[in-house]
C-alpha cells in the first residue's frame, strides 16, 4: 500500500452518465483517455465505477447497467502505461436502489427521507448494505484494480460542520430496519424525543452498523486482492471514529487554502499516506464544490492546491469531469500537465518528509468516545493554525499528547475532552520547563465527553472555573504593558462565548469586559453590539508559572478567522512569538506565504507556497502573475545540527545564493510565483 505515498500525480475521474443524458458513453475512448493521462503525467486514476444515480460502469448483476464496460476497457490501457487504478464506489447514495426500495432510505420520525441535493441517503441498518456489498464483490472478483475508494460514508457524529464530513445520517433514523434492530439490541423502543444520553446511544448503534459495513467491505476486497489500498471519503479525518482504511482521504477545496494546509499537516502527523481530494472544476459556491464542473480551474490555481499538499508529503487529487457521452475535453489534460510535470521533477524531494518544528498544536479528538465534541476541538485547533501560518511558525499537529518534550511550545486550543493520562502528560511537560498556551474549554471534559466540575488542568492554568455567563460574545482589554503596546490597548471584540474564571495563582494579562446588555434589537448600538461595561470585568488572559514552566490560559475560544478577528490573530501571533525563545526558522515572507521546513535523509527542504496567487477576487494570470521577490529564509544551524553546509539549491540542481552569519544560514529565495523549494545539504 506504500505506493500511494510515493507519487503525487493523481486524478479522480467523475464518470457520471445518467439515463437521460445524450449519447451515453458513445464517445468514450479508453486508449485515447489513458494516453492523454500519461502525457499529462498522471500516475493514478480514481475512477467512478458506480455513481450516485446507481449506475454501474462495469457489468454487474445488481444496479443500473451501462451500455459499455468503462472499467474493463480503461484498466488494461492504464496498465500498459504504468498508471494505477482505484475503483470509486458510491455507497451512501444510490437513487436507483433507494427508488425501488424506499424502505432502505434513512428517514426522520415523520418518514421524510434524508436527502442531500437530488440524492437519497441509505441507512446503515437496511438490507441495502448487502446490496452494495454484492456489487463490491462482483467488482473485486472481476477486476484486478489497485485500490477502492468508497464514498458517502456518514460515520461522524452529526454536528454543525463546515466541509469536514458533511454526509450525515439523521440521528435517530426511524426507518423500519433501525427500529427493529434497535429494539432487538437494546430491548427498548427507538425514542421519538431522545435525551442527550439517548442520542449518544443511538449514534453508537448506527456507528456500529457503519463500522460493520466497512469491515465487511474490506474483507470482501481482500479476499480477491490482498494488497489493494482501501479508503473512504473522510477516512482518517479528525471526526472519523473508526479509521479502518489504508490512507487518509479528506476533501479540501479552493479557496480554503488554510483548510487544505490544516488537512495536510494532520495527514503528515498520522504517518499514513494522505490525499486532499479537490474538485478540478471551478466551484459553484463561495466555499468548496466544483464536482462535475466542466470549466476546469486555471492551472495556476491547481498548482497552488497541489503545492499545499506536496509541501507536507501528500497528494492533491483533482477531479476530472468527462462529458456524459464519455469524452474528456483535451484542455483538461493540458491543464493537468502544467501541474503534474513540474511535480514529477520534484518528487525525490517530496517523499516522506519529517516536519522540523518549534510548536506542537494538539488535536486529540475522540470521535468515538466523545462524539459530540470532535468538531468543537477541531475548530479550535484549526483557528490557531491560521494564525500560526501567518506568523510563519514551524509547527506540527499532534494527534496524541506523546513526546511533548520535542517542542518549545504546546498549544491546547479548546481541546475539551482530555483523559487523566493526557492531563498527566501535560502537567509533566510544563513542570519540566515547557510552555503551554491553552484556551476555552480545554480539559473541561473527560475522554468520554463527561463534564468535569472544574478544568482538569486548573492547577496548571492557575485559574478555577466559576460559571458559564452564557454570552454569545465578549470584549477583551489587554492590560497596560508590552503586550498591549504590540497589539492594541483598544477593546478587542470576540465573537466567541467566554467562560468566567477566578484566579488561583495566575496573574491576568488581559480582562474580559462583558457587554452592557445582551444583543437584541432594543439594545443594539446602531448596527453593532452593546458596548463594553467596565463594571463587569473578569480575568481573561492569564499567566501562571507551574514548576519550571509557564502556562498562558485564555478564558475564551481563540478564533482568528477573517477580518472580524484581526486583533485576536495579532494577539496569538505576538504571544506565540514571545513563547518561542529560539526559533528554527525566520523569514521575510509576508502573511499568505506558507513556509514549511522538512527533514529528509541527509538534507533539509523548505517549501514556500504563495497563496496570494489564488485570491478568489484577484486570481493571478499566467501573463501577469503575482510574483514575490527579494525574500529571505533564515535557518538556525545549531537547531538543525548542521556543522557544514555543502550546498544550497532549488531542485533539481539550481544553485542558490546563501551566507552563514552568527549561526544562521540565510538563503536568498528566487521569485515565488506559486511554489518554490529550497534544499540544504
Amino acid at each position: 500500500m506504500n505506493w500511494f505515498g510515493q507519487t503525487f500525480r493523481k486524478v479522480h475521474i467523475l464518470y457520471v452518465s445518467p439515463q437521460w443524458a445524450k449519447e451515453r458513453g458513445q464517445a468514450f475512448n479508453a486508449s485515447q483517455c489513458a494516453e492523454s493521462l500519461a502525457e499529462a503525467g498522471a500516475d493514478c486514476v480514481e475512477l467512478y465505477t458506480k455513481d450516485h444515480h446507481g449506475i454501474c460502469y462495469f457489468p454487474c448483476s445488481l444496479g443500473l447497467s451501462y451500455p459499455r464496460d468503462v472499467l474493463g476497457e480503461l484498466l488494461p490501457e492504464l496498465r500498459r502505461r504504468d498508471i494505477r487504478l482505484m475503483a470509486y464506489v458510491s455507497v451512501g447514495f444510490d437513487n436507483y436502489a433507494l427508488g425501488i426500495h424506499p424502505e432502505w432510505r434513512a428517514v426522520n420520525s415523520l418518514g421524510d427521507p434524508c436527502k442531500i441535493g437530488p440524492f437519497y441517503m441509505a441507512c446503515w441498518s437496511s438490507p441495502y448494505m448487502d446490496f452494495v456489498l454484492q456489487q463490491i464483490r462482483e467488482l473485486a472478483e472481476g477486476y484486478a484494480v489497485d485500490g477502492y475508494w468508497l464514498d458517502i460514508m456518514p460515520l461522524a457524529r452529526q454536528v454543525s460542520q463546515a466541509m469536514w464530513m458533511t454526509n450525515d445520517l439523521p440521528i435517530p433514523c426511524y426507518c423500519l430496519s433501525c427500529q427493529q434492530a434497535y429494539g432487538e439490541e437494546t430491548g427498548e423502543r427507538l425514542p421519538l424525543h431522545p435525551s442527550q444520553g439517548q442520542q449518544e446511544q443511538i449514534y453508537q448503534f448506527l456507528l456500529s452498523k457503519g463500522e460493520d459495513f466497512v469491515s465487511r467491505a474490506m474483507e470482501v476486497i481482500r479476499e480477491y486482492r490482498l494488497d489493494a489500498v482501501v479508503t473512504y471519503n473522510g477516512d482518517g479525518a479528525p471526526g472519523d471514529p473508526v479509521e479502518l482504511g489504508d490512507l487518509i482521504s479528506i476533501e479540501g477545496h479552493a479557496p480554503l487554502y488554510t483548510r487544505q494546509s490544516f488537512i495536510a499537516r494532520w495527514g503528515k502527523a498520522s504517518g499514513r499516506p494522505f490525499e486532499i481530494l479537490t474538485a478540478g472544476g471551478l466551484p459553484r459556491h463561495e466555499e468548496g464544490g466544483g464536482w462535475n464542473s466542466f470549466d476546469q480551474k486555471p492551472p495556476m490555481l491547481m498548482q497552488l492546491e497541489s503545492a499545499v499538499a506536496v509541501a507536507h508529503g501528500g497528494s492533491a487529487v483533482f477531479g476530472v469531469t468527462p462529458y456524459a457521452n464519455g469524452s474528456i475535453d483535451p484542455d483538461q489534460f493540458a491543464g493537468l500537465a502544467k501541474v503534474f510535470r513540474p511535480i514529477r521533477d520534484q518528487e525525490p524531494w517530496l517523499r516522506e518528509p519529517e516536519g522540523v518544528s518549534d510548536i506542537g498544536l494538539a488535536l486529540v479528538t475522540k470521535p468515538r468516545t466523545a462524539s459530540s465534541l470532535w468538531y468543537h476541538m477541531t475548530d479550535g485547533a484549526e483557528s490557531i493554525h491560521e494564525a500560526l501560518l501567518d506568523g510563519h511558525y514551524q509547527y506540527d499537529i499532534l494527534p496524541t499528547l506523546d513526546h511533548l518534550d520535542r517542542y518549545q511550545v504546546v498549544i491546547l486550543a479548546d481541546q475539551a475532552a482530555l483523559s487523566d493520562a493526557e492531563l498527566d502528560r501535560v502537567r509533566a511537560y510544563v513542570k519540566r520547563g515547557g510552555r503551554l498556551l491553552a484556551s476555552g474549554t480545554t480539559s473541561l471534559f473527560d475522554e468520554a465527553g463527561c463534564r468535569r466540575s472544574d478544568f482538569g488542568l486548573a492547577d496548571v492554568f492557575g485559574v478555577s472555573l466559576g460559571h458559564d455567563p452564557a454570552l454569545p460574545f465578549t470584549y477583551i482589554r489587554l492590560r497596560r504593558g508590552p503586550l498591549a503596546d504590540r497589539v492594541t490597548s483598544l477593546p478587542i471584540f470576540s465573537d466567541q462565548a467566554p467562560l468566567e474564571v477566578s484566579l488561583s495563582g495566575a496573574s491576568a494579562l488581559a480582562d474580559l469586559v462583558y457587554p452592557e446588555a445582551t444583543r437584541t434589537d432594543a439594545t443594539t448600538m446602531l448596527w453593532g453590539e452593546p458596548g463594553p461595561d467596565e463594571s463587569q470585568v473578569h480575568p481573561g488572559l492569564c499567566q501562571h508559572q507551574y514548576g519550571e514552566g509557564m502556562c498562558w490560559y485564555a478564558a475564551w475560544p481563540l478564533r482568528s478567522r477573517k477580518l472580524t478577528n484581526a486583533w485576536i490573530k495579532q494577539l496569538i501571533v505576538t504571544l506565540v512569538g514571545d513563547m518561542v525563545a529560539n526559533p528554527v526558522l525566520k523569514t521575510s515572507a509576508p502573511a499568505g506565504v506558507e513556509v514549511v521546513l522538512n527533514r529528509q535523509a541527509g538534507r533539509h527542504v523548505v517549501h514556500l507556497v504563495n497563496t496570494h496567487t489564488g485570491t478568489p477576487d484577484r486570481l493571478s494570470s499566467p501573463d501577469q502573475p503575482l510574483s514575490l521577490t527579494d525574500l529571505e529564509v533564515q535557518l538556525s544551524l545549531s537547531r538543525l545540527g548542521i556543522t557544514k553546509v555543502q550546498r544550497v539549491y532549488a531542485p533539481p540542481d539550481v544553485p542558490l545564493p546563501y551566507q552563514e552569519t552568527d549561526g544562521w544560514l540565510t538563503i536568498t529565495v528566487p521569485p515565488v510565483r506559486v511554489h518554490v523549494v529550497l534544499v540544504v545539504e
